[in-house]
This record gives C-alpha cells, sequence and structure tokens, in this order.
C-alpha cells in the first residue's frame, strides 16, 4: 500500500515560496494501478519524485507497504525502487533494442534471469494491449 499524508513540497525563490505540492492526502491499495492527470506545472512529476524518493516533501511522511521511505536508507530506497513502476509522460525507447526487449531492460539491470524476464515482459505486454 501507498499512503500520503499531509504532504507538501514548497521551493523557496529570489523573495517567495512556490508551493508544488499542496496537502495531498491518498491510499492505493495494493493490486491498484492509479495515473495521475493535471495541468502542466500543477506537481504531477514533484508528487512522483517524492512516491520514488527522488525528492523529500518539505512536510507530511509518504509511506509504502508501512516504511516511510523519507527513513530508508540509501541501500534500502534503491532497493525499494525496483518495486515501483511509472510510466513518464515522455518515454524513450532504445532504438538498438525491440519493444519486448525495451520492456525486458529494468528486469534485466534487477538482474532477473532472461527466460524470466522474456515471461515477464511478454505478460506486461498482453496486460497493456
Amino acid at each position: 500500500m501507498i499512503k500520503f499524508k499531509n504532504v507538501y513540497k514548497k521551493y523557496k525563490l529570489d523573495k517567495s515560496i512556490l508551493t508544488a505540492v499542496n496537502d495531498v492526502n491518498f491510499e492505493v491499495d495494493d493490486g491498484e494501478i492509479y495515473g495521475i492527470i493535471g495541468y502542466s506545472g500543477a506537481g504531477k512529476s514533484t508528487l512522483v519524485r517524492i512516491l520514488d524518493g527522488l525528492e523529500a516533501p518539505t512536510s507530511g511522511s509518504i509511506e509504502i507497504n508501512g516504511k516511510d521511505i523519507s527513513k530508508l536508507s540509501n541501500k534500502s530506497l534503491r532497493e525499494q525502487r525496483k518495486k515501483i513502476g511509472m510510466i513518464f509522460q515522455h518515454f524513450n525507447l532504445l532504438w538498438s533494442r525491440t519493444i519486448i526487449e525495451n520492456v525486458e531492460l529494468p528486469l534485466e539491470i534487477s538482474g532477473i534471469s532472461k527466460a524470466e524476464r522474456r515471461k515477464q515482459a511478454e505478460e506486461f505486454i498482453k496486460l497493456v494491449g
């Protein structure tokens, strides 16, 4: 489960404060899939970067399966990131790889065997059509 509780992200500009994420609260249960949509500049990318631990919230907490990600060590955070799947608005496929090989790439980086990568990639592709 993913749980955002009273999450804020503020950036200090020259003489002002920009609030990119303003008191966000939500839960995503195991097996649920959500998309984050909104206008340009609405804070979508910042919200996702906070979820993945690439940015720290100004305040609030983010829990994944009961663990506060802001309190994880760098090693634990890297391991946690392997369990989070994200599809970015602007993505680039590697031209030197086929579609299925592009899908397999994160699994390859995670050290999954070639046979298991292919099996999972085929399931993913079937899932999204």
